[in-house]
Order: structure tokens, then C-alpha cells, then sequence
């Protein structure tokens, strides 16, 4: 089968892009030829800026043959801010492809709400009322997009731990040894890019202790809000006794060490559609903490606790792992 996949791209920071590989590589192991359409700074076998619609451009071109086209969409990878005509043009294009190419799918991890005076967001409707096959990793976000969009299509789920490949099969003691931790302390990871939606701030204010509280990742994109929601969380981080930050980008070993190397994971998103993070957590075995933003409640398996306040949250942190270390 020749398939085509749109997305951001290792070695790009994105977690989409980590989504789309472990995609790619699951296909080309059962034999698929692929071909991926990156930005200039992912590792695609096309490499095309990804605004203005140039990547929907070229999966025309390069899907003329093939028996599947999968984009995976979210609005930051394909629109440029602050460039309505280039926004436009994006819409556009992916109306044109789904037209000319209905073997097109579309992953949509996330999707804003629309403001029907915008022309871009009206042309974005109707590309999704066009695709015949809109994929989603929880029903909630599937009902969501229905009522925001009004696709034609009714949409259909797919798991999200099927865009995970784990590169660790470490125990928790080896992971600890690797990354320099104690191994008999109760160490609780919060991991990933960091910005105010993310909700590391919370998640630092809820621990009061045993062990410590490990934050693990940096700013993705350096905008005036988010170097401001950094240090501010540097300073809760340096007056909260216990709590620490590893302010750096971790590859996908070093990233799945760390998950491996915790008690538990604490995801305190304020916004979020689904988590890569969580799927990771579930498939290398570590319990999590997370919030009941976007369809995480449904993505969180028996063993995560689901919180829906910070009350919630500081009795689950507090909770989580203790029972492990007695």
C-alpha cells in the first residue's frame, strides 16, 4: 500500500510529530511505502514550509497514486499567526485535497473553535464537511468537533497508544540509576513542553511531599506568555521544598527513562484534547494523575486518578505512589 502522512516530524520538538513517526514506522515495518510530507526542520522525504497551504499542495502531487493521504492537524502546525491570507490559503488547499484526493484522512488532535465572521475559519468548516474520514482519539472530542463543525461524516476513533512506540524497557531502579536518582525515594514526573496550558503550576502547588516533585521539559515555543508562565514556575519551583526542574528538551529515551524512573506522572492540563504523554505513561506502566480537561477522563485507564479541581489534584498528588513505598 502506498501511503502518504502530512505532520510535523522528527527531529522537530513536536509531539505530533513523535505521533506521525511512530506511525510511519509501524506502517513501513508491515510493508507500506511511505512517504512524509515535513516541515523544513522535520526529517520528511518532502520537506515544504507548512503555511500557507504548501503541504496540501504537495500531498496532492504526491498522493495522485496512493491508497491513503493522512494529515494530522492542529491549527498552530498549518496557520500562521497574524497572516489572514496565508490562513486563507491554508484552508483552502485543504479543502482542495480532500476534493481532489478522497482517499484523505484526517487526524485531528486538536481543533479550535470557530468564529464564523473569520472567512479562513468558514473555508476550515467546509475542507472538514468534505473529508470522508475525520479520525479521533476519544468520542469526546469527537462530539466536540461535531458540534463546533457540523461534519458530514460522523467521525471515527482510533486508540491513541496505536502512535506510541516505547524505546524503554527499563525497570523503575534502572531508569533511576540511568538519570542519577535515588532509587528508593517517592519521585513524581511532571513531563512535557511547558506552557500555561500544560498546568505544571499546579501540579507544583498541589505537592506538599513525601520525595519529590520532578517538572521535566522546556518552553517549545518562546513567546512574551510563555517565558513569563516560566518563571513564574521557576519561582514556585524554587520556594516549594521538594520540587525541582530538569529545564531542558529530552529525546524520546531520555523521555520515556523518566516516566519509567517515576512513581507516577501528574498531567494537571488546563486545555488539552488527548495526551501523548498519558498514552506513554499507560504502555510503559506508570500510573498518572491527570486532569479532566478535553477527553483525557476518557483516555485515563483504571489505574490513573482523574481530578477535576486543584482539591482534587493536591489530595491525588499526595496520594499517588505512597502506598507503592510502604
Amino acid at each position: 500500500m502506498k501511503v502518504v502522512v502530512v505532520s510535523s516530524y522528527p527531529p522537530r520538538h513536536c509531539g505530533i510529530g513523535a505521533y506521525a513517526h511512530a506511525q510511519v514506522e509501524r506502517l513501513r515495518l508491515e510493508g507500506d511505502q511511505v512517504t512524509v510530507i515535513s516541515p523544513p526542520d522535520g526529517g520528511g522525504d518532502v520537506r515544504v514550509s507548512f503555511f500557507g497551504g504548501r503541504p496540501f499542495r504537495a500531498a496532492v502531487a504526491e498522493g495522485r497514486d496512493a491508497d491513503r493521504i493522512v494529515v494530522h492537524f492542529q491549527p498552530a502546525l498549518y496557520f500562521r499567526p497574524r497572516a489572514p491570507l496565508s490562513k486563507i490559503a491554508s484552508s483552502v488547499r485543504l479543502g482542495s485535497l480532500v476534493r481532489r484526493r478522497p482517499q484523505t484522512e484526517i487526524v485531528v488532535h486538536e481543533a479550535d473553535r470557530p468564529r464564523w465572521w473569520r472567512p479562513d475559519e468558514v473555508l476550515l468548516r467546509r475542507a472538514f464537511r468534505g473529508a470522508r474520514r475525520l479520525l479521533f482519539h476519544t468520542d469526546r472530542e469527537r462530539r466536540a468537533f461535531a458540534t463546533l463543525y457540523r461534519p458530514r461524516t460522523q467521525g471515527q476513533l482510533i486508540r491513541h497508544a496505536d502512535g506510541v512506540s516505547v524505546t524503554t524497557s527499563m525497570t523503575r531502579d534502572q531508569a533511576r540509576r540511568r538519570l542519577g536518582l535515588p532509587v528508593g525515594e517517592r519521585i513524581l514526573v511532571v513531563p512535557g513542553f511547558l506552557h500555561p496550558g500544560k498546568g505544571a503550576d499546579r501540579a507544583v502547588l498541589a505537592f506538599e511531599g513525601p520525595g519529590r516533585l520532578i517538572v521535566v521539559g522546556s518552553v517549545k515555543d518562546v513567546t512574551p506568555e510563555n517565558v513569563a508562565y516560566l518563571s513564574r514556575l521557576r519561582s514556585l519551583i524554587d520556594a516549594r521544598p521538594g520540587a525541582a526542574l530538569e529545564e531542558r528538551f529530552v529525546d524520546d529515551q531520555a523521555f520515556d527513562a523518566w516516566i519509567a524512573a517515576a512513581d507516577a506522572v501528574v498531567l494537571p492540563y488546563r486545555r488539552s484534547w488527548s495526551s501523548g504523554v498519558l498514552a506513554r505513561a499507560q504502555a510503559i506502566g506508570t500510573p498518572a494523575v491527570v486532569s479532566d480537561a478535553g477527553g483525557l477522563p476518557e483516555q485515563a485507564s483504571p489505574v490513573d486518578i482523574v481530578v477535576h479541581d486543584d482539591e482534587e489534584l493536591r489530595a491525588a498528588v499526595r496520594r499517588i505512589g505512597v502506598e507503592a513505598r510502604r
